[in-house]
């Protein structure tokens, strides 16, 4: 007998998993999770049996860095690479498993949601084409000719009314934080991210689903999150209250987290198209300030007050429309499969902040962002 033979598919799939650079991972049940849209693997991979977690950190120079806005670069490459890494390790656990002849799939890491059509490659393309022309008639050193003068004006009644219609409420193929949380690799602290006992919130996430019937582990018995509340601070959207809170059940696991307001909030701040709140003296690393970004509303029409914004983006043109035609691409097609040079979070402040039970550590945390002033 030979001693991989002694050593158990669980533990075998874990050993293999931080060999390949996981710093955590979990297993859980399908079942567990299934009882929501959002989490349920089947979705994915019919007759889902068992789900991984796996888990890596951020670097916490690079995100102190980030936070203090001393250099941005080095945590936007961070992030890509740790997609990467996480797809890569998630397709030697699926790889791993088909060899012992299960199924299995490796998941996508973010940006992955049931109610966009990622197929639609074309409607990208066109907002492209769309965005160039509309810089190049910006230009008084060029005319356009009649062929794309035609092509801009059709794009415009296309595309814009589109933009107007962009859904706010995305839903995952998956919920990588419910597995996580059913798997034990953490819980979900006030901001709704997911704190792990050793990182804090500062972890990426992928899940591979598998038919393979594994034993799963249990979930973490204390919740790392100390309710300092510090994410809330540190958020310039307003996507969840300081001190109404909401409870939700993940893997008969109840946890108390902030209430949630329309996503608008953080897509407006998230996706760079306000870097500053105007009651705050602090910035994202967003540079931008979106005409009319001061009149967020406060109350359910912020969801088409943001999706007119985008549309008034990308009529304006130059490095607006640029921003607005990342967020779509990566909204539209993902993000797993660009270069990792390519990621450029502008915010994630709510998460980078938060050092789990390391209250002073996190308390630094938010000194750093709020005393660093302004991306201009």
């Amino acid at each position: 007998m030979t001693q991989t033979e002694t050593i158990s598919l669980e533990d075998q799939i874990k050993q293999l998993a931080l060999e390949e650079g996981a710093a955590l991972i979990g297993i859980c049940s399908a079942e567990s999770i299934k009882d929501k849209e959002f989490s349920d693997p089947n979705f994915l991979l019919p007759g889902a049996k068992s789900v991984i977690s796996i888990a890596i950190n951020f670097d916490d120079e690079k995100v102190s860095k980030y936070l203090s806005k001393e250099e941005y670069l080095p945590l936007c490459h961070e992030e890509g690479y740790t997609t990467k890494n996480l797809k890569r390790v998630a397709e030697k656990i699926k790889i791993f498993l088909v060899e012992k002849g299960f199924e299995a799939h490796n998941c996508d890491c973010n940006y992955d949601y049931r109610n966009v059509n990622r197929a639609s490659k074309v409607v990208v393309s066109s907002i492209r084409t769309l965005v160039d022309l509309i810089n190049k008639n910006m230009n008084r050193n060029i005319d356009l000719t009649t062929q794309e003068v035609k092509t801009l004006n059709r794009l415009k009644k296309l595309i814009l009314p589109g933009l107007r219609k962009t859904p706010m409420h995305l839903i995952p193929s998956l919920s990588h934080r419910c597995v996580a949380v059913a798997a034990g690799i953490g819980r979900i602290g006030w901001s709704g991210n997911l704190l792990t006992e050793k990182y804090g919130a500062r972890v990426l996430l992928n899940s591979i689903i598998t038919d393979a019937d594994l034993i799963p582990d249990k979930p973490l018995k204390n919740n790392p999150c100390t309710k300092c509340k510090l994410c809330e601070k540190a958020c310039q959207g307003g996507l969840f209250s300081r001190d109404e809170e909401q409870t939700i059940k993940i893997a008969g696991i109840e946890e108390t987290i902030a209430k949630r307001n329309s996503y608008a909030y953080c897509i407006a701040v998230c996706s760079g198209m306000s870097g500053q709140n105007k009651f705050k003296e602090w910035s994202t690393w967003s540079p931008f300030r979106f005409d009319g970004i001061e009149n967020l509303p406060l109350d359910n029409s912020v969801d088409d007050y943001v999706k007119n914004m985008f549309a008034e983006g990308i009529k304006k043109g130059g490095q607006q429309a640029e921003n607005v035609l990342r967020l779509v691409a990566n909204t539209f097609l993902g993000r797993n499969n660009k270069p990792a040079e390519d990621f450029r979070p502008s915010c994630g402040f709510c998460q980078m902040v938060c050092s789990g039970n390391d209250l002073n550590k996190t308390k630094e945390n938010y000194n750093l962002i709020v005393n660093s002033g302004c991306i201009e």
